[in-house]
């Protein structure tokens, strides 16, 4: 056996496995401390470059979740607007059907006119407060809107607007002039079968419309339980990629204390040995 006090060889392997014990127990650490086994490219750059392009698919999706939620808004207040101005139409008819009565004077069919004409002033303000952020999907000149529903820009949903304003094409209150108005007192002559009719032909828009708007609400609910599917899925993968297990660092940790402190001793014995040295001088 070579005894030297230059090389001490054996010290120097015992300190080389120190350090490696000691950067491998900063790495657990770290991972401890942050819980992701992956943290930056360093740790592996494949994996962090498709987590990062995972994150961003998120980041997308989230911009499109907001999206439809301020679209449901929207639908939602246009849809609880129009389905009041349906319940106004169904009162409104009664009075128009019993203004037609012939067996009434003209006092009494335009005072059931008069009632008409508040009802319908009443529909046209629901009309006219059904918008959401700025957005009224129901008054006249309305535009429609797009939603995004995906990461992708391009997959966007359509929802129509429906003009509710009396004369836009679907609310037609019959009447010689357009909502709103102070009375019936344009009415030349009293309502007939044909008013009754042409007014039952726009309740009958108004309703499709309805049912319009009712679709795409539940279309938005639908594609919007897909898009939180979708980012819940995608976060749960990005945990498999990146997320440390907390319970393997927790044993590697353990094991490489005690891997640390056997290389305590090794180095203790290692700087033993060149003391022998001295015993040949003794």
């Amino acid at each position: 056996m070579t005894y030297s006090v230059h090389s001490m060889a054996s010290v120097n392997s015992a300190l080389q496995h120190m350090d490696m014990l000691q950067r491998d127990s900063v790495k657990v650490h770290t991972r401890i401390a942050t819980g992701l086994k992956i943290g930056s490219a360093s740790d592996g750059g494949a994996i962090w470059a498709l987590a990062q392009g995972m994150r961003a698919s998120n980041g997308a999706r989230g911009e499109a979740l907001t999206s439809m939620d301020l679209a449901t808004g929207v639908v939602e207040t246009a849809l609880a607007a129009a389905e009041g101005i349906s319940d106004l139409m169904v009162e409104m008819q009664g009075k128009l059907v019993a203004a037609t009565d012939t067996s009434l004077d003209e006092r009494g069919w335009r005072t059931l006119m008069n009632d008409f004409v508040a009802l319908g002033n009443q529909a046209q303000h629901l009309v006219a407060n059904a918008a959401f952020n700025d957005i009224n999907l129901l008054e006249a000149g309305a535009a429609d809107i797009s939603v995004l529903v995906s990461e992708n820009p391009n997959a966007q949903m359509a929802i129509a607007a429906e003009d509710l304003s009396d004369g836009g094409g679907i609310f037609d209150s019959t009447l010689p002039a357009s909502l709103p108005q102070t009375d019936a007192s344009g009415l030349a002559t009293r309502p007939d079968a044909t008013m009754v009719a042409d007014f039952e032909a726009s309740m009958n828009a108004v309703n499709a419309a309805i049912s319009r708007l009712g679709v795409s609400l539940k279309t938005l609910e639908i594609q919007r339980t897909l898009l939180v599917k979708q980012i819940d899925v995608t976060d749960a993968g990005i945990g498999n990629l990146v997320d440390a297990d907390l319970g393997r660092e927790s044993a590697k940790l353990k094991a490489l204390m005690v891997r640390e402190d056997l290389g305590l001793q090794a180095l203790a014995i290692a700087n033993e040995a060149p003391r022998t040295i001295l015993r040949f001088f003794q």
